[in-house]
């Protein structure tokens, strides 16, 4: 996982007159924020957290789980977009200065609009990254900043099954439809899948997860897997509020399945592929093809 060792010291920090030096940056973010939750007190005395991973592994499922505690905020795929702040929640973006710090200091960005002082309920802080965002300047600094990052504790979301993450992807890319909010069984169509680019995603997928584990190897790391996370969602959400210092509550979901479907029946070649498959890495990603 190759990133920039350290940020830069461009003359771009000069041109901002010290202002991360002084603090001011901070201390104005921290007002800013204090005046639209009504708090009296701001702190930074809470656990900071990343949710690793790719698209389709059940990131959208975990944070809604996760952000349904109380004194939890799991923002979205912030540093996903270099000319927008997806924060993915309610939150505001109003701050003026937050845009510009953003696209010219992204490590800055981190520590002021992200990690900075939170209303004294907060006790955990994170957002969504994915193993493909913040991979060119200036924002590709912000992978060395939170390798070294004190307490960090990343919450490394997989997918046994990438077979399913695949077509998962293709079924989202062809409806346009993302997130499964209202619960409803979505009726997808059979889909053909290309057995090269299977093996291609098989294997990136794979070498993703594999360079992620060994990048963030100093840090507290918690591995979820999707399948038991939707087949135990309340025991997987102990494990991830005692990893991230949470009392312990009944979370919801707030977003649903979107694929209910066995494989056999939701892609159109599934025996041509399974047939394809067998012998490789990847056979067993078809057995479980007539189950749901």
């Amino acid at each position: 996982m190759q990133t920039p060792s350290s940020p830069p010291g461009s003359a771009e920090r000069q041109r901002r007159g010290g202002l991360l030096a002084s603090r001011r940056l901070w201390n104005d973010a921290a007002r800013w924020l204090a005046s639209l939750t009504g708090s009296t007190g701001l702190h930074h005395d809470y656990v900071r957290f990343v949710v690793l991973g790719r698209s389709r592994t059940g990131s959208n499922y975990l944070r809604g789980l996760l952000a349904s505690h109380p004194q939890a905020v799991v923002l979205g795929e912030v540093l996903k977009n270099p000319t927008a702040i997806e924060w993915g929640t309610d939150r505001p973006a109003a701050h003026p200065q937050a845009m510009d710090v953003y696209r010219h200091d992204p490590v800055a960005f981190l520590e002021t609009y992200v990690f900075g002082g939170q209303p004294l309920s907060v006790r955990a802080l994170g957002f969504k990254l994915f193993y493909y965002h913040a991979r060119t300047e200036p924002w590709a600094f912000i992978w060395p900043y939170l390798r070294n990052l004190e307490d960090l504790r990343v919450v490394h979301i997989k997918r046994r099954n990438i077979l399913r993450t695949h077509l998962s992807r293709a079924q989202a890319e062809r409806s346009d439809h993302w997130v499964n909010a209202s619960g409803e069984a979505e009726d997808h169509p059979p889909i053909e899948l290309d057995y090269s680019a299977c093996v291609r995603d098989f294997e990136q997928t794979r070498a993703w997860e594999t360079e992620a584990d060994a990048y963030f190897a100093g840090q507290a790391t918690l591995e979820v897997l999707y399948e038991d996370l939707v087949a135990e969602p309340q025991a997987q959400a102990a494990r991830l509020q005692t990893f991230l210092g949470l009392p312990r509550r009944t979370l919801v979901p707030q977003t649903h399945r979107q694929a209910r479907l066995p494989l056999a029946r939701a892609i159109a070649n599934f025996a041509d592929l399974q047939r394809q498959f067998r012998g490789s890495p990847w056979e067993s990603f078809f057995e479980d093809g007539l189950a749901r």
